[in-house]
Formats: structure tokens, C-alpha cells, sequence
């Protein structure tokens, strides 16, 4: 399946996007555009190859869901403490891409400080949470008690086991029913997946899962294959363990 429809007017995608059906927005986060660069100032040396990675699959998503607005929930940028070289070309070429699709409203992340200085010039809008459809959107790195909810920040992956020890590991979204919770996967190929089979109640990244019983999340993977439905994270666990 490329998309499931998980809650009235809710939908995820294998693109590892969100889309609010109601207003045709398209939700992803965690972008993380220049965390080549930040990584080679510890040393790191990488191909500066996400950014355009994730260009084409932000063209491939729109083209399939043609949104009216785009939505980026946080972490467009990497770098905490200033805005590098590459992160100002790439967050503006990505910007400038996106508002050619639909309109663009950035929701403020943990990592996006002085993004204001590269959004301002292209006249997009930086907010720190958003309403819309009758959803509460936030990065997720400041405490919300609006339901329902939609966060990125976790980077939620689920890994899948072979007999042997083997794994894969797919970016994954967290489907909280009872709570109303939605955390969508890091949109970036680079962003490390936090495995959901080792989270547990107050595990987490984001403040307002702290209380919340995420062992009772629903988990869908996104694969080369499409979306699959991987039960609970309890039930990851317990697979495990058997």
C-alpha cells in the first residue's frame, strides 16, 4: 500500500509524509538539510548527496498527492548555532523548490535556530506550532497537551529481524489511537531511526509522549515494497524476546 488512511481525515504515506485530507497539506520533517557539512567539522567526511535525494522525492510525493500546502514540522536545518554554507544554499534551493509546488509553512524545530534569516527572504512562514484541520501540529520538542497531535522529532524506525540476527531498518510512523498521537518519520535519508522496539513509557524524545504509553503505538513501516502494518511496538517487543 503507498498510503493508509488511520484516522478520519488522516493519512501517511510510504513517502514518509502526512497528509491532512481536508486542507490537501502534506506534512514531513526532520530534513536535517547540511548535516553533511556539520559532520565534517568533527571530521566526518560524506557525499553531499541528501539534499537532492530528498528534492526528488518531495517532487515524486507532490506529484502523487498534489497538496495545495506543504508543511515542514521542524528540523528543516541541522546545525544548532549558525546557519553554514551549505545549509543556507540547501534550505533556500529547497525552500524555492517547494513553493513552486504548493504554498510552504515551516513549524519551527529544536535545530532550525537563525532559519528565520533564510525564510524571511523568501517570504515563507516560520511558526513555532500550527492548527489545521482540527490538528495540532508541532516539531515535538516542546511540551503540547492539544490532541489530536502531530510530531516529528522521535525519528521513529522499526527494525525487522531475519532467523539469523539479520535485520533492515525502516523509517517508521507511531500511531498513538487512543491518545491521538501521530509521529511521523525524519524525511531525511541521513537522520538516524531511533529503533521503537527499544521504546518504552517516558523513553522518548519529545515531552509530550513522556507520560503517554507508546508501548501500545501502532507502527508502519515505509519499505521499497509500500507501507506495512507492523502491529504494536509491544508487539515488536515481544517478537523479539520470543
Amino acid at each position: 500500500m503507498r498510503h493508509i488512511d488511520i484516522a478520519p481525515g488522516l493519512r501517511i504515506t510510504n513517502e514518509r509524509c502526512a497528509i491532512l485530507l481536508a486542507s490537501k497539506a502534506m506534512v514531513l520533517g526532520d530534513m536535517h538539510l547540511g548535516i553533511e557539512a556539520s559532520l565534517e567539522l568533527d571530521g566526518v567526511q560524506l557525499p553531499r548527496a541528501q539534499a537532492a535525494e530528498m528534492r526528488k522525492r518531495v517532487t515524486d510525493a507532490a506529484e502523487a498527492h498534489r497538496p495545495r500546502r506543504i508543511i515542514v514540522l521542524g528540523d528543516m536545518k541541522h546545525e544548532f548555532s549558525r546557519n553554514l554554507d551549505q545549509e543556507w544554499s540547501q534550505v533556500r534551493s529547497m525552500l524555492e523548490h517547494m513553493t513552486s509546488l504548493a504554498e510552504v509553512t515551516v513549524v519551527r524545530g529544536n535545530h532550525d535556530n537563525f532559519l528565520a534569516n533564510i525564510t524571511s527572504r523568501l517570504g515563507v512562514d516560520l511558526v513555532d506550532e500550527l492548527e489545521l484541520d482540527g490538528f495540532h501540529l508541532s516539531h515535538g520538542h516542546i511540551p503540547c497537551s492539544s490532541r489530536p497531535l502531530i510530531i516529528g522529532h522521535e525519528h521513529p524506525s522499526a527494525r525487522l529481524f531475519d532467523g539469523v540476527g539479520g535485520f533492515v531498518k525502516l523509517p517508521a510512523f507511531l500511531h498513538h489511537v487512543q491518545e491521538r498521537i501521530l509521529v511521523i518519520p525524519a524525511f531525511s535519508p541521513m537522520a538516524a531511526g531511533n529503533d521503537v522496539g527499544n521504546l518504552s513509557s517516558g523513553d522518548t524524545l519529545s515531552p509530550s509522549l513522556k507520560h503517554v504509553s507508546m508501548e501500545r503505538a501502532e507502527v508502519y513501516g515505509c519499505s521499497d515494497i509500500g507501507l506495512i502494518r507492523l502491529g504494536k511496538v509491544m508487539d515488536l517487543r515481544r517478537e523479539r524476546r520470543a
